[in-house]
């Protein structure tokens, strides 16, 4: 049951959301509007206008990126600590909830934070440039970032540490489910940095083998059905099988979310090196 003083967290993070976007939507108007009063010489006017708005479009993408590169990623470490929090209250009374938690905060801190900051970067610059591929790219995306917010939102205000990681492993699941691998596009800035934060408009595709998008769906299922199972049996009869399960899942999932963000963090680091060449 959520208790009463961590509801203001929820309306925080919801109004710090909602506040992003209408702040980004009175900017695009604000800007647009101003074409009506802006007087434009007389010569070559229609190439000016042309060249104008070309400017103010990408000035406003890139407004919108650096807003949610910002926003994104401290909402996903604000909820990383809050389940830190509920980590350290249940040490001493349940410790494989523990585990599950802690787990769950440090892949949200270092992988899943920046990871979906520069997804979400990506499929805003692919649909502003209208690419092939682009609306899925994005739909697909926004159905991650949500099934990883409430996972979280499960995680760190309602103390259900399964619950929480089944929720972070079905966003995995149907991202790779709905066929990211195919439509995956990717920033190619120079000064792309980990953390998300994109200033350019580059993109370009960047595909995933179906091979290996097949193996992460196994994996990502397999580890769902754990999460599920260990999840399920708390409503029953506590038995000694039922308990054993719970831990069991708990271990898969612990396991999995922290070899796939050491795996992630490191092809991260690979690639700007790379760049830095």
């Amino acid at each position: 049951m959520m208790k009463q003083p961590y509801y203001w967290i929820v309306v925080l993070l919801v109004a710090m959301i909602i506040s992003a976007d209408v702040a980004s939507s009175l900017a695009s108007l604000s800007l647009s509007s101003s074409s009506f009063t802006r007087v434009l010489p007389p010569l070559a006017s229609k190439h000016t206008r042309a060249q104008t708005s070309i400017f103010r479009q990408s000035t406003n993408t890139n407004s919108n990126l650096q807003m949610n590169a910002a926003i994104l990623p401290t909402t996903y470490r604000l909820l990383a600590a809050g389940s830190v929090y509920r980590a350290i209250s249940l040490a001493t009374t349940d410790i494989s909830s523990t585990v599950v938690l802690l787990s769950t905060s440090i892949a949200a801190f270092v992988n899943l934070a920046p990871e979906a900051s520069m997804q979400l970067a990506s499929a805003k610059r692919a649909q502003t440039q209208k690419l092939k591929d682009s609306k899925a790219w994005r739909s697909i995306v926004r159905v991650k970032i949500v099934g990883q917010f409430m996972g979280l939102v499960l995680s760190a205000i309602g103390g259900f540490a399964l619950g929480g990681a089944s929720c972070c492993v079905a966003a995995d699941a149907a991202f790779w489910a709905l066929g990211a691998g195919d439509v995956r596009f990717q920033c190619c800035d120079d000064d792309e940095s980990e953390g998300g934060t994109v200033s350019g408009g580059g993109v370009k595709r960047a595909p995933v083998p179906g091979s290996v998008a097949r193996v992460l769906l196994s994996i990502n299922v397999a580890m769902l059905l754990s999460t599920l199972l260990g999840s399920l049996v708390m409503f029953g009869r506590q038995t000694k099988s039922s308990i054993l399960l719970r831990k069991v899942g708990a271990a898969l999932y612990c396991f999995g979310v922290l070899t796939q963000t050491i795996g992630d963090v490191t092809v991260r680091r690979r690639g700007k090196k790379e760049r830095m060449r």
